[in-house]
């Protein structure tokens, strides 16, 4: 009985755990975020916190815990309990597993050439740098286990956070960024495969400090590379096959989280061979990144990697024994650490980019974005900090407080001082090649649109028909704006700029794309000619201004008017002599009032809106509204017509009231609510003659910010 009491207490303190653990990590991961600093910086700094070295062993005075939330458990070779460290270590085979799959092996095999010579220069000197310092400050061997761990932290490259800043500066899909993508890559497999060969001899009886056996070495490294290589050309050949296996489970939620089971396997795997479970992961990953369930995959589990990944990095900053910080030597060591650190990926990889056909900028630019480590140096410090070595025939870790506390600072530093550098030097104008080259593999097809309104109508036309094809797709990236599409080995890309739709692919996918653009616009053609001939359903009916009979509406809290309306975009007496001409004298009192970012794209928009169907009802009112780019907040204009306006079919009412109302696209504001709100105003008749009867733009502005009453 006292035994499982014991073990629901354990279950119900690692449930209190996790629980703290994520809030504290979602709480300074936004803080983090607010500074415009990666959010892993702000939950490794909330591990810190509460982790066993600083909140987490105080007596809070909560009932249970005498010893604080997370306090040191005796005898253990980590700081945290072994439960804890568990559940983290999901989170970083996660990680790794969802990098895998993120992976984009056509650019990888596009710049395979510059980005492999970049990613060794990069490795070879990261590596040497941090084992050069270890040798020289710690005085052990160069082939120490210390030294070759250091080493191995130092050529990490944390790609996700370089993908940000080049995303943010549309570089993306520069030589420049490329490279760095596709160099980063290649850095991490090699990296991963030193740390294979390093864990490998440490599990092959390495772990004793002293003469260097350098044909264990040999067989330790054609052991460790074979089973990478051998696992990953088994993926890759089989992934098409296990796709179709995991297919047969659907809905997409069940082989999502039989295709992480898979990852759990091989990982598991890979951890009794010798190698880091994070290796298999990352292959189970690459395998998967090449099907057309890739996309699927990275969705279903998007929840899952949210809540584990955190988790990962909050324990990450829990091993930091924050005395160790206070030690100056710590402190020195970690400065002197992170300088090489920065030196070795500027140097290293932009020596390499350099002759091959960077320029100095150019190759700058893949320097510096190849520098910050994050997340994998922590992963690769967490691997380090749990394996032990001999030494006077005492075991301990490979990378004890100090060390941990160095890879701490050194991580930080190098994550913080990369994004402005980046940012930077990709600020500077110039090309970073010597000469262009074009990729003769690739095809661009472009198609260009009236607006983006109708861009967006058949882009959500064209990727439901590739669907219904069997193609899965990427979700949108909104700031790249690209869309992957994948079915089974047919794979291509599609850029959505402005009014624009570009194919990027092979020469052979060129028929398939312009079929698929074809059928889409002859579908669309043939719907909107039926649509044009009806109304929506209900509006109508709504809009009617019968004394007797109208629907009640309960009262609601008006919409905010002032914000939406100015009153100097409230025209008493429209010049207009046709709907078309209302419209644009409303777009043009928005543009002089200051409230748009740009009037001719907001006027295709919604002269777009409504070629698809009239926004004019009944009894002569029109309420015009389009999402468009070229407004940065909701906004709307108010026009009244003494003569009123025809509308195209000639057959109704002119009209007489023009409520013109335009939203950003990507903004959370409440765009619907505002038309429902002035649909509700106007299905009052005698809202309708004091509307048209006034002169008054004051009084038309409080009529519209009424409660919607009856």
């Amino acid at each position: 009985m006292n035994q499982e009491t014991s073990v629901v207490a354990q279950i119900s303190l690692l449930a209190i755990q996790l629980g703290v653990i994520i809030f504290a990590a979602r709480f300074c991961g936004k803080a983090a975020q607010r500074f415009k600093i990666p959010p892993v910086l702000g939950e490794l700094l909330a591990g810190i916190i509460i982790g066993p070295y600083l909140l987490g062993r105080v007596n809070l005075g909560i009932f249970g815990f005498p010893h604080g939330l997370f306090p040191l458990p005796e005898g253990g070779s980590i700081p945290v309990s072994t439960s804890l460290y568990s559940i983290a270590t999901l989170g970083s085979i996660i990680l790794l597993f969802m990098s895998g799959l993120e992976t984009d092996l056509r650019l990888l095999f596009r710049y395979s050439v510059a980005g492999t010579v970049v990613g060794i220069g990069g490795v070879i000197f990261s590596y040497a740098f941090g084992a050069g310092l270890c040798m020289l400050a710690m005085d052990v061997p160069f082939m120490h286990p210390q030294s070759m761990f250091l080493g191995i932290l130092c050529t990490a490259t944390s790609v996700g956070i370089t993908a940000r800043i080049l995303s943010e500066k549309k570089s993306m899909d520069s030589p420049e960024g490329t490279t760095i993508l596709a160099a980063a890559v290649i850095d991490d497999v090699l990296g991963i495969i030193c740390l294979a060969v390093v864990l490998g001899l440490l599990s092959a009886g390495g772990s004793e400090v002293g003469s260097v056996d350098w044909g264990q070495i040999g067989r330790i490294s054609i052991k460790s590379v074979g089973i990478w290589l051998g696992a990953t050309a088994i993926g890759l050949v089989f992934a098409h096959q296990i796709a179709h296996f995991l297919k047969r489970f659907r809905p997409a939620a069940t082989y999502s989280i039989m295709a992480f089971g898979l990852a759990l396997l091989v990982a598991g795997f890979f951890e009794q061979a010798g190698l880091a479970m994070i290796v298999g992961a990352y292959v189970m990953g690459l395998s998967l990144s090449k099907t057309d369930i890739a996309f699927a995959l990275q969705r279903s589990l998007h929840g899952l990697y949210d809540f584990l990944v955190p988790v990962f990095f909050v324990v990450m900053g829990m091993l930091v024994d924050i005395r160790v910080l206070a030690d100056f030597n710590v402190l020195k060591f970690g400065l002197i650490y992170s300088v090489l650190a920065i030196l070795a990926k500027i140097i290293g990889c932009g020596l390499p980019a350099y002759f091959m056909n960077f320029n100095l900028l150019g190759a700058t630019r893949i320097g510096v974005g190849m520098v910050p480590r994050g997340e994998v140096a922590l992963i690769i410090a967490g691997i380090g900090a749990t394996t032990m070595m001999t030494v006077d025939g005492v075991s301990v870790p490979v990378i004890d407080a100090s060390l941990f506390g160095i890879t701490i600072i050194m991580t930080l530093l190098t994550t913080l001082a990369a994004p402005p550098l980046l940012a930077y030097v990709l600020s500077i104008p110039g090309r970073g090649v010597k000469k262009e080259v074009d990729d003769v593999s690739l095809v661009y097809t472009k198609f260009v649109l009236p607006s983006e309104f109708v861009r967006d109508f058949i882009l959500r036309a064209l990727i439901d028909n590739l669907r219904m094809d069997g193609f899965r797709h990427s979700e949108v990236d909104r700031d790249g704006g690209i869309i992957h599409f994948r079915k089974e080995s047919t794979t291509f890309s599609l850029h959505v700029t402005g009014n624009e739709l570009e194919f990027e692919s092979n020469i052979n996918e060129v028929m398939l794309l312009k079929a698929a653009m074809y059928e889409t616009f002859v579908e669309l053609n043939k719907n909107l000619t039926d649509l044009k001939m009806t109304r929506p359903i209900g509006m109508d009916e709504a809009m009617a201004h019968s004394a007797e009979g109208q629907v009640e509406v309960k009262a609601k809290a008006p919409i905010n008017i002032s914000r939406i309306v100015a009153p100097d975009c409230i025209l008493s007496d429209l010049k207009a002599q046709n709907t078309t001409d209302a419209i644009k004298e409303l777009v043009q009192a928005l543009a002089w009032a200051g409230r748009l970012a740009d009037p001719e794209l907001c006027l295709q928009d919604v002269l777009a809106r409504e070629a698809v169907v009239s926004t004019s009802f009944s009894d002569g009112v029109a309420l015009p509204h389009a999402r468009t780019t070229g407004v940065n907040e909701l906004v709307a204009a108010i026009g009244i017509s003494r003569e009123g306006c025809p509308q195209a079919s000639g057959d109704d009412p002119k009209n007489r009231i023009f409520v013109l109302s335009l939203c950003p696209k990507q903004a959370e504001e409440p765009y619907l609510q505002f038309v429902a709100h002035v649909a509700r105003i106007l299905s009052d008749e005698k809202n309708v003659e004091k509307i048209v009867a006034s002169k008054n733009a004051a009084e038309i502005h409080r009529l519209f910010s009424a409660k919607t009453t009856k």
